[in-house]
């Protein structure tokens, strides 16, 4: 039988993991093609150390929930949410056997035609939302297995596509993927896994490359992660403190219904992320960066994005959160930027 860990040994390990791959020096050095990125180093590493310390030592010395909890708009935590203990391992290798037709079980996770037929082997109707918990239970637990080294059923066929066609898909897959992992606090197979940010992927992924395959989009997140070109943003994780993220096309935006209050911003388009901001009233700051009087150069692409159109992403905190301190929104956006590389966060 396959047993779920309890939600506090997967939270402790999934921290330790994220703490163990956290990138620190990188924060404390400018990148040579981005040197002029305008904040301090030296205080951004402090105030990361200054969050990591009191995440880690207390809970909240700046008021901040627990880490395992989730975002209150998120429906998928980032452990298994439904009880498999229905699933055997000899159901999930039978099943896995009848349906993969030789391929690996991460292309089981990307194909469609693949993991519907899985899941049927499972008695479960891939496109019933009543069972979408269990679907997802089912293919996470097939992972487990396979990271085990308890799947024993030979591979013998790779994908078709193309690495050409799927380099292609990286710079919007990258953006929505970070999208989905933002809004929902989640890891990515949870995001491959459950069949609700499945779709949200590739909805994220359309605002940016209208026709894009979802297919392909999904093997290029395997490809970022397998490259470690997403490692974890601690400070994201640390900071929750009832985030909420939305995205906004630009050509649809409707200024007054963004929030004003404290947050950062980022704008985007299919070849990446353009530029990364924060603020106290982010309405008022989009209005600027809209009237021109921030950005020139950024402000002339926001206002002619026929041919590749932007979208505003957003990280909104509450009025009375931690982000209402400059240090704390500064620490958080530096991290945006060490990792999402935007072009037009250089000096003026």
């Amino acid at each position: 039988m396959l047993h779920e860990e309890s939600l506090v040994e997967l939270t402790q390990r999934d921290q330790f993991a994220r703490l163990e791959s956290f990138d620190m020096p990188a924060l404390s050095q400018a990148s040579p093609n981005r040197p002029n990125v305008h904040f301090n180093p030296l205080r951004r590493t402090t105030v990361l150390f200054i969050a990591m310390y009191c995440s880690a030592v207390s809970a909240p010395c700046f008021g901040q929930r627990p880490i395992a909890q989730k975002s209150p708009q998120s429906d998928v935590s980032s452990s298994p949410v439904v009880n498999s203990t229905d699933f055997t391992t000899d159901k999930i290798r039978e099943s896995y056997r009848k349906s993969h037709q030789g391929f690996s079980s991460d292309e089981l996770i990307l194909q469609d035609e693949l993991r519907e037929a899985f899941l049927q082997e499972l008695g479960i109707a891939p496109n019933d939302e009543s069972q979408f918990d269990r679907q997802r239970a089912a293919l996470r637990a097939l992972l487990q297995l396979r990271k085990r080294g308890d799947l024993n059923v030979p591979t013998t066929r790779r994908s078709s596509e193309s690495t050409e066609s799927i380099n292609s898909a990286i710079p919007t897959a990258e953006i929505a993927i970070r999208t989905v992992l933002d809004r929902h606090d989640a890891m990515i197979d949870d995001v491959l896994c459950d069949p609700r940010t499945r779709n949200e992927l590739h909805e994220e992924a359309e605002r940016l490359s209208k026709g894009i395959s979802p297919e392909t989009v999904r093997r290029a997140v395997l490809r970022l992660r397998k490259s470690r070109r997403l490692r974890p943003e601690l400070v994201l994780r640390v900071a929750d403190w009832d985030r909420t993220v939305t995205t906004h096309p630009m050509k649809e935006l409707d200024l007054e219904s963004l929030p004003n209050t404290p947050g950062v911003y980022l704008f985007r388009d299919s070849t990446g992320y353009l530029y990364i901001g924060e603020a106290i009233r982010l309405r008022d700051r989009i209005g600027d960066h809209l009237r021109g009087s921030h950005n020139a150069g950024l402000a002339s692409m926001l206002g002619d994005d026929a041919s590749n159109p932007v979208t505003l992403e957003l990280h909104a905190f509450p009025k009375d959160s931690p982000a209402k301190k400059l240090t704390v929104r500064r620490a958080y956006e530096s991290e945006l930027i060490r990792s999402r590389h935007p072009r037009f966060n250089l000096q003026p």
